[in-house]
């Protein structure tokens, strides 16, 4: 399975580059699935980064489906899915994301999709692939919502933390985070990767590599 773990997105040339090297460096004809649905949970400010994210995305020549999969069947949406090279999934409300990738039965057709896909995930599209969503981390987002799933989709096993040192995130910051990740238990993972929005996490069949033109941190989970 390959996946990037994206903060902000393919932000800049360095991720752009680890994009095309999952792709085997196939660049036309190259079809992307553009899944929506965390940012639309809430909307309104989401065409701050949704719509930069998706003009990005135009100029790199891909050809693109935009779908939200909340209230449509599977049967409908499966056969978009199958049809792209990249499954993108949006930043946005990460517990609605792994609710809605729960309830439409889009989760149990995962390991066969991305037998021959790349997962490319931003924010909330990334952080929902890990073991855990709620724990002494994630819940510095804000987040948690009652009656939602608190288990991740397990597909990496590590944390993934967006945003940090962002002005629209105040408590992503090293201080908060220290304290936080103390509290962390070996059913979230081995380790945390905690990337600006420059930053970004590969995943290339258990190879896992830091990406980055920006700040990172990377810690072990110890208990």
């Amino acid at each position: 399975m390959k996946f990037l773990l994206t903060s902000g997105g393919v932000s800049n040339k360095t991720i752009e580059d680890e994009m095309w090297r999952l792709l085997g460096g196939r660049r036309q004809g190259v079809k992307l699935l553009f899944c929506t649905t965390a940012s639309n949970y809430s909307g309104g400010d989401m065409t701050q980064w949704l719509i930069p994210d998706l003009m990005r995305l135009c100029e790199f020549g891909f050809e693109i489906d935009i779908c939200d999969i909340n209230g449509i069947s599977k049967e409908i949406f499966m056969p978009r899915f199958a049809w792209a090279d990249v499954l993108y999934f949006e930043g946005g409300n990460t517990q609605w994301l792994r609710k809605c990738i729960k309830d439409t039965g889009l989760e149990e057709e995962l390991p066969v999709l991305l037998k021959n896909k790349v997962w490319i995930g931003a924010s909330a599209g990334s952080c929902v692939l890990s073991p855990t969503l709620e724990n002494s981390v994630q819940d510095l987002f804000g987040e948690n919502l009652t009656g939602y799933p608190v288990e991740g989709l397990n597909l990496v096993d590590f944390q993934f933390v967006p945003h940090f040192n962002n002005e629209y995130f105040p408590m992503i910051k090293e201080e908060n985070l220290r304290k936080a990740i103390k509290e962390l238990k070996n059913t979230d993972g081995k380790c945390i990767f905690i990337c600006d929005d420059n930053g970004a996490v590969s995943v290339d069949n258990g190879i896992i590599k830091v990406v980055s033109e920006g700040v990172f941190i990377e810690e072990k989970i110890k208990n």
